[in-house]
């Protein structure tokens, strides 16, 4: 997959942005979006100093989760949504309690 791609796949889980600090500092902000690990969420944000750089860093964050680790989309909703990715797509899984 393209970087680009792999931006597009994103927005499959929720809203997602690319943003710049400043030039040669480039972050993703992904809506609602989270790690989930044990009994702790980790907030997601990729960064790079390219565009492409920064969604690939993000796409490593949330396609190479540990053991026990992973994607809580909406985590405080009533839609919340437990995710990981097989590799083709975003696939809904059963959330450990």
């Amino acid at each position: 997959m393209t970087w680009e791609e792999k931006l597009e796949a994103c927005k499959g889980l929720s809203e997602v942005s690319l943003e710049m600090r400043c030039p040669g500092d480039w972050y993703v902000v992904h809506i609602r979006v989270d790690i989930k690990e044990g009994g702790m969420l980790k907030s997601v944000c990729g960064n790079g100093t390219t565009p492409e750089l920064a969604v690939l860093d993000h796409w490593r964050i949330l396609t190479e989760l540990q053991l026990g680790q992973y994607i809580v989309v909406g985590a405080m909703r009533e839609n919340r949504r437990v995710v990981t990715w097989n590799g083709y797509m975003w696939k809904n899984i059963i959330e450990e309690n």
